[in-house]
């Protein structure tokens, strides 16, 4: 077979794959196990609205007549906690979506280290079809010539050589005429056995193109599916973040307002020591949480002199000053006695949106809201430390993160129960609450 027809039917083979490699409509599907997650998930925040709903409703009627302020706070106290409930269950929809993201995106990852190894070895495959073309086309010509060759010169066999010789000729010269003949003969059986493995060869490689060409496309139909799947879950959890932020702005306002009528109240009334109660209890509630993510971190003797460089204070801002020291004190909200475990700062300038910066380098154990500490940070430093930075007003890292010392973590504000622009700034050493004064000090 002549090189040129050989290239003919490897275009015709080509023009065949491009044919049937054409784009295919690729949807993303949502397996039962999610689909199941997200219905419950729908289910609950569903029931969920139903209750604030009629509790904001309640909150209108007693509105009007507000004279009655302990059964006024009490409905607001009930309609706190249910949009922390709603707050709880985004929030865990958000990791699940967070999780299920990370898994599609390590798919996407290994399907893209496939496509590009077989890439490579369909660029292996074309290069050795060209220098196999580039041999049988070498061959061909070689057999071509030796073809005119004979024809040109007629008979050539030992028999006719040896009738045609004249008497008078040498016969030695025959001999090395034969042997010329012959080795001309053995090269020309070689020239055909090569184009014959040539060939061979050749059509071995357009099978493995084929092949590969079949294995690329299911390989990246496979990658649009899951890149579909990881766009679906990243909408998801836009949608559900922007129902986050929404249910965390109208507890603000709830818990702000709520805080107002705990003070009017009668420190005697079953209300305000009912309320006073719940606080207290969502704050115990919150700690213990706070406390099982912390003891799962390091562990050590908190020594600061392990860490290069020492600890700095969250806000590096030269007219910062403590506006709440660590220590017993009455709490502002419930008027209860207890400890402050941590020191708030803020700045005679203005505190709100103030960049809040790690005190020392380390790895990010918490990045969330909950209705106590608002949006708040928490950072493993090793050797049994944690820095823990409250009430922001937004989170600039995530779990997870390495962070620097001086990196901004978040930004001052006045988010979960508390009653101004602040930063509460906490260390545990090996989960004890201790004074962040005997870690960093005010700059200068």
């Amino acid at each position: 077979m002549k090189a040129n027809s050989l290239k003919r039917i490897l275009a015709l083979i080509l023009c065949v794959f491009s044919v049937l490699s054409s784009p295919l409509m690729i949807f993303a599907t949502v397996s039962s196990q999610d689909q199941q997650k997200i219905d419950e998930y729908e289910k609950k925040q569903e029931e969920l609205q139903e209750k604030i709903d009629a509790a904001q409703a309640e909150i209108d009627k007693l509105k009007e007549n507000i004279q009655d302020k302990e059964k006024y706070a009490s409905q607001l106290a009930g309609q706190i906690d249910n949009f922390q409930a709603q707050i709880d269950v985004l929030n865990t929809r958000i990791d699940d979506l967070e999780g299920q993201k990370s898994a599609i995106q390590e798919k996407i990852d290994a399907l893209d280290i496939e496509i590009a190894g077989i890439e490579e070895d369909i660029q292996e495959n074309e290069e050795q079809v060209e220098k196999t073309e580039g041999e049988i086309s070498d061959v061909y010509h070689k057999l071509q010539d030796r073809i005119r060759e004979n024809y040109v010169n007629g008979a050539t066999s030992d028999l006719e050589l040896l009738l045609d010789f004249d008497n008078d000729c040498d016969f030695s010269t025959y001999l090395i005429i034969s042997e010329i003949n012959q080795r001309r003969a053995k090269n020309d059986e070689e020239l055909v056995t090569t184009l014959n493995e040539d060939i061979a060869k050749l059509e071995i490689l357009n099978d493995e193109y084929e092949l590969m060409i079949d294995t690329i496309e299911v390989k990246r139909d496979e990658h649009q599916v899951q890149v579909d799947e990881l766009n679906l879950k990243e909408n998801e959890i836009v949608v559900s973040r922007s129902k986050l932020e929404d249910s965390q702005d109208d507890l603000k306002t709830l818990q702000q307002e709520a805080y107002l009528y705990i003070k009017q109240l009668d420190a005697q009334s079953a209300t305000y020591e009912k309320l006073v109660k719940s606080y207290e209890a969502d704050i115990k509630a919150f700690d213990d949480k706070i406390d099982a993510i912390v003891n799962a971190a390091s562990r050590g003797d908190g020594n600061v002199s392990s860490k290069p460089g020492g600890f700095i204070w969250p806000l590096q801002y030269s007219d910062v000053y403590i506006s709440s020291s660590y220590g017993y004190r009455y709490d502002p909200i419930s008027g209860v006695y207890k400890l402050h475990g941590g020191t708030d700062t803020c700045c005679w300038s203005g505190t709100m949106g103030k960049s809040v910066r790690a005190s020392a380098s380390g790895t990010v154990i918490i990045s969330t809201w909950h209705n106590a500490y608002g949006y708040y940070v928490g950072i493993d430093h090793g050797n049994g430390i944690v820095t823990i930075y409250a009430h922001n007003s937004a989170l600039n890292v995530s779990v997870g993160q390495k962070v620097s010392q001086g990196d901004i973590v978040a930004y001052a504000g006045s988010t979960g129960y508390s009653t101004g622009a602040h930063c509460h700034f906490e260390v545990r050493v090996n989960g004890t609450k201790v004074n962040p004064t005997g870690y960093a000090s005010l700059p200068n």
